[in-house]
């Protein structure tokens, strides 16, 4: 095996177990664009059929199932809150000390969060849940007059 393929595989175990710990941590799950779950997971059915059965070396065959395993991690990020920190997406990772103001704005049958750092905002996430109950939860981890509620 060439070092590059012992190097991906680590690569796609550690995002793996990385995924498996964010997922128990998770309190309250964001809505998830569906479109890019699908998309993701055809892409990477699409290079599995191909790694396994059209390539010839186990080299190929390994870097294309890790692949695959990097597509779906992608694929099936959570979002959301956990007891100490917002995920929102692989790049978005921010403790909430981190956070200098979080809007919840109540919808029909949602909640939009947006998320600000400074003056710039960093996500937009939405929730079935009602405001109360993010805002319960939000006031026990994070400053009452950075949290703000509003209703559409």
């Amino acid at each position: 095996m060439s070092s590059f393929t012992i190097f991906y595989s680590i690569l796609a175990m550690s995002l793996l177990v990385i995924w498996l710990v964010v997922q128990f941590h998770m309190v309250y799950r964001a809505k998830s664009s569906r479109v890019m779950r699908i998309i993701l997971t055809v892409i990477a059915i699409g290079l599995l059929i191909a790694s396994v059965v059209v390539t010839g070396s186990v080299d190929d065959k390994l870097t294309g199932v890790a692949s695959v395993i990097i597509l779906l991690v992608f694929a099936f990020w959570p979002k959301g809150f956990t007891k100490t920190m917002l995920i929102a997406n692989l790049n978005t990772v921010r403790q909430f000390a981190a956070i200098s103001k979080i809007e919840l704005i109540t919808k029909e049958a949602e909640t939009v969060v947006q998320v600000f750092s400074g003056q710039i905002q960093i996500t937009t996430l939405k929730f079935k849940l009602d405001s109360a109950t993010l805002a319960k939860f939000l006031k026990e981890r994070f400053p009452e007059k950075r949290l703000v509620v509003k209703s559409a």
